[in-house]
């Protein structure tokens, strides 16, 4: 099998891959280097611990300082890209003539720049960041973190142009292509799914238990105002039903608010294996979301996991998997309907083979990788 060679810009330390966007970059990367491909890996340093692990996938890697702090807002770069920009990083790249891949728009500050000119570029579009940006704002009620995610969105929806110096855009949505292949064109816009941890067949947990959950980052402002619907419009009006929210780093309010209620339990950072517990055996996943954004890796856990799915429209959008889930609208009436009945309702087994055909044609880490390498 022939070698190439590949720069790989991360936005942050992608180990341990532990949320969404740095579980994309370190299965990508293990998928690439397990189709030899010898990656140099530059990292940006932001709240996670350098990690040896990289090493064994990686055939140089190197750390970067994000410049963070107030100063770095005052520029009309947007301050995701701005922050990363580095003397040292440009140096590094410098020093050889392989393709660079840059992880999200968050790293994208030296996409145009001269000395780059030749070199073959590609941009893993981790989401239509505006667009993100637009959401945020609106489901946080914080001044200063609105006042924020409003001017990000500005200076992102003008700094997405600077993709058009890219030779090959990644996306990892259906959704998503659609935008990026409009905007830049179909030539250089592939759809490349979500790299994610699979195992060779699913399999699920013989044990059902009564209960629904609830999982994500829940210290996210999409996330937190999904958690609070739920929790006020339907986990506090079915009293019956034991339900349990789970995720990384639960903001405050979300904590006073499940103290109120004696069927709902909170457990905050759970390990990968205690989460994949508490997935597998849950009679109803329910996942929920009043924004489009990206994959949801939570939506892939649940159904490499779980057993029945509830997930509303804008949670599968572009995902590919919409026909593996029971669509559930945005009325609490509704769900509250969808969540009685579906209760104690058995999970059918043939839905496996159904998740399996489409995980091995979708989700597929090698098939992928393979991809990516073909551009090289």
């Amino acid at each position: 099998m022939i070698e190439k060679n590949l720069n790989i810009i991360s936005f942050n330390i992608p180990y341990p891959p532990d949320y969404g966007g740095v579980i994309d970059v370190f299965y990508k990367l293990k998928a690439l280097a397990e189709n030899n491909i010898k990656i140099i890996l530059h990292t940006f340093e932001y709240g996670r611990k350098k990690s040896s692990e990289l090493e064994k996938y990686c055939d140089k890697v190197y750390y970067y300082t994000r410049k963070t702090g107030f100063r770095s807002q005052l520029s009309f770069i947007p301050y995701i890209v701005y922050s990363r920009r580095n003397e040292e990083l440009l140096h590094n790249l410098q020093s050889n003539n392989f393709p660079i891949l840059f992880e999200g728009l968050h790293t994208c500050y030296y996409l145009n720049h001269s000395s780059l000119k030749e070199r073959l570029k590609i941009v893993r579009a981790h989401n239509i960041e505006h667009q993100y940006y637009k959401g945020l704002a609106a489901n946080t009620h914080n001044i200063t973190d609105k006042i924020y995610f409003k001017l990000e969105t500005s200076r992102l929806q003008s700094f997405e142009s600077k993709l058009k110096y890219a030779d090959h855009i990644l996306a990892l949505s259906s959704t998503e292509y659609a935008y990026f292949s409009e905007k830049y064109g179909k030539d250089k816009t592939q759809y490349i799914p979500l790299f994610f941890q699979s195992e060779n067949k699913i399999s699920l947990s013989p044990v059902i238990k009564p209960y629904i959950i609830y999982h994500g980052d829940l210290s996210t402002p999409e996330n937190i105002s999904a958690a609070k619907f739920l929790i006020n419009n339907i986990a506090a009006k079915t009293p019956e039903f034991q339900w349990i929210f789970t995720g990384r780093n639960p903001h405050q309010t979300l904590i006073s608010l499940i103290n109120n209620y004696k069927n709902i339990q909170l457990i905050p950072n759970p390990e990968e294996d205690e989460l994949k517990h508490l997935i597998r055996e849950a009679a109803i996943n329910i996942l929920y979301t009043n924004q489009v954004s990206g994959v949801k890796l939570k939506l892939l856990n649940t159904l490499y996991h779980g057993h029945t799915c509830l997930a509303n429209k804008k949670m599968v959008a572009g995902s590919g998997l919409e026909e593996l889930c029971t669509l559930i609208s945005d009325d609490p009436e509704r769900i509250i309907q969808d969540i009685r009945k579906y209760m104690h309702e058995p999970f059918h087994t043939d839905e496996l083979q159904k998740r399996e055909v489409l995980f091995k044609s979708l989700y597929n880490n090698k098939k992928n990788a393979l991809a990516i390498k073909a551009l090289l």
